[in-house]
């Protein structure tokens, strides 16, 4: 699967575990830099700081306390963000300590983790919203422009003072404020921020708060992922101004068993709509629809100089309705998820079919580069196989690219995959892979059990006259059109005819207009 392709496979795969366990539209920023800084000494991370320590005395006590001085020294690809003296000083004092000494070194070895990047950016190639790749400490940090003269560019609450210092193992951005490492579950940082007590209770009385508060989720013994959830909520302001003053008001609105808790009952699957599966910063986000943790219900996403949630034509009028997701107060992190803030009541809502990505190859639980057994795959939600295992691996095809493949040629491997909720509707499905000369040419795909479309190849199913056959190439097949009666999960399935391996990338299904 290409990487920067977002589809919601793994939203999917996160619903199935949040149930086992209880149940961007940001535009890159084309800034001049102001200047860029090379040291002439190329020296490494840590011997810069040492270099410059008038101004990084702290730091530097802090990476000998920690032991992590020769990390920061060791070759790679780092980006680095360095709190001057003036930022410990600042920290220490909100903490009530007196120097860096005295905080525990677990912790000072966690928030220099947090601080640090395993790839290089220039501030050239920040834009507004999460950083993509996570920092040592396995959290994301937020990147926000403010206007006015030169612009200025933050690091969570931190001021970026000075930016692209060159040195042989990466790049440093010095910051006036000390990164705080985020402890606390989306629950938690909802009741810190304040302004949200009503939703705050709420998540509480249907028992939804659970799953939310959790930071990691168990798959199989000795395996363990982080759990992300992505939230969107309403203010107290926002249902003040419907009559809500309290939770019990969403208790006399929404639920109709008695019981919130009750996932059937009607203000658990509002707030449960709440909820998408997964982490998405608002400039990860796409149009699309997404999974929510209740029952087959979607949110549509449609960006449009602005994120709105569920845009469609008003019954009865020609205006639009639509809830806007309020950018300036979104992009709240927490340790297993985000926080978008609406402007508006969003109650559950059923949104037209969308051209729909899948990705075949997104799991918790697997790694690049790694083969797993048949009996390993049983700990991964979402996929399973028969007679074989799978390999996921780099794609043929080109950097960049992954997909899975079978670990065995021999005729008789069968893979099937667990699919997210699709609105009900009518689809043309097609199937993409990395055609291979050693792939099966002969296979079968079955969806939820019955045949689906004519027998193919595996390895490329199209040549032009005069040219010979092409097997290094990204490929797909029309598998058939679907008509789908229900807005609910599906699986789909391959079975080998001949001897081959196999390969999957992504599913696109694209909907049809009524004939």
């Amino acid at each position: 699967m290409i990487r920067s392709r977002r589809i919601y496979r793994s939203l999917w795969l996160l619903a199935l575990c949040a149930a086992a366990a209880c149940f961007l539209a940001g535009s890159c920023r084309k800034e001049e830099p102001p200047e860029v800084f090379f040291e002439e000494d190329e020296l490494l991370i840590s011997a810069y700081l040492e270099e410059h320590a008038d101004e990084y005395a702290s730091l530097i006590s802090v990476l000998e306390l920690t032991n992590l001085r020769s990390t920061l020294n060791a070759y790679g690809h780092y980006t680095f963000f360095a709190p001057d003296d003036d930022a410990f000083a600042a920290f220490c004092d909100r903490h009530g300590k007196a120097s860096v000494e005295d905080f525990e070194v677990d912790y000072l070895t966690t928030l220099v983790k947090y601080h640090l990047l395993n790839m290089e950016i220039e501030s050239s190639y920040f834009r507004d919203g999460v950083i993509q790749d996570t920092t040592f400490s396995g959290d994301y940090l937020v990147v926000t422009f403010s206007e006015g003269g030169l612009e200025t560019i933050m690091v969570n609450d931190a001021t970026i003072t000075r930016r692209d210092i060159h040195v042989e193992n990466g790049i440093i951005h010095r910051i006036d404020e000390v990164l705080e490492p985020i402890v606390g579950s989306v629950v938690d940082r909802l009741g810190e921020l304040g302004g949200y007590s009503i939703f705050h209770e709420a998540l509480q009385l249907t028992g939804l708060a659970d799953s939310l508060d959790m930071i990691t989720i168990g798959l199989g013994k000795d395996l363990f992922i982080r759990s992300r959830f992505t939230l969107f909520v309403e203010s107290d302001a926002t249902y003040g101004e419907h009559g809500i003053t309290g939770a019990g008001d969403l208790v006399s609105r929404y639920s109709d068993t008695g019981d919130p808790a009750d996932r059937q009952d009607g203000l658990h699957r509002y707030m449960a709509y709440h909820v998408v599966p997964g982490l998405h910063y608002l400039n990860e986000i796409d149009s699309f629809n997404y999974p929510t943790l209740a029952e087959n219900l979607l949110i549509n996403v449609k960006l449009d100089e602005e994120v709105y949630l569920n845009r469609h034509a008003g019954e009865g009028q020609t205006g639009e309705e639509f809830i806007r997701v309020i950018e300036e107060e979104s992009n709240q992190s927490a340790k297993n998820g985000a926080i978008h803030v609406i402007d508006r009541i969003m109650e559950p809502y059923e949104p037209d079919p969308v051209y729909t990505v899948i990705d075949l190859t997104d799991y918790q639980g697997i790694s690049l580069g790694q083969q797993y057994t048949e009996r390993e795959l049983e700990d991964i939600r979402g996929v399973r196989t028969k007679h074989t295992g799978l390999y996921f691996r780099n794609s043929i095809l080109a950097d960049g690219e992954t997909n899975l493949q079978t670990t065995t040629d021999r005729v008789g491997w069968i893979v099937e995959f667990d699919l997210p909720p699709i609105i009900r509707g009518r689809y043309d499905i097609h199937f993409h892979w990395a055609s291979y000369q050693t792939n099966t040419g002969w296979a079968q795909a079955f969806w939820d059990g019955a045949r689906l479309g004519s027998t193919f190849s595996f390895v490329h199913n199209k040549r032009w006259p005069g040219v010979e056959w092409l097997y290094n190439y990204n490929t797909e097949q029309y598998l058939g059109r679907l008509i789908l009666t229900e807005t609910q999960p599906h699986r789909i399935k391959f079975v080998s005819l001949e001897n081959g391996y196999g390969n999957f990338d992504y599913l696109v299904l694209r909907p049809v207009e009524n004939e």
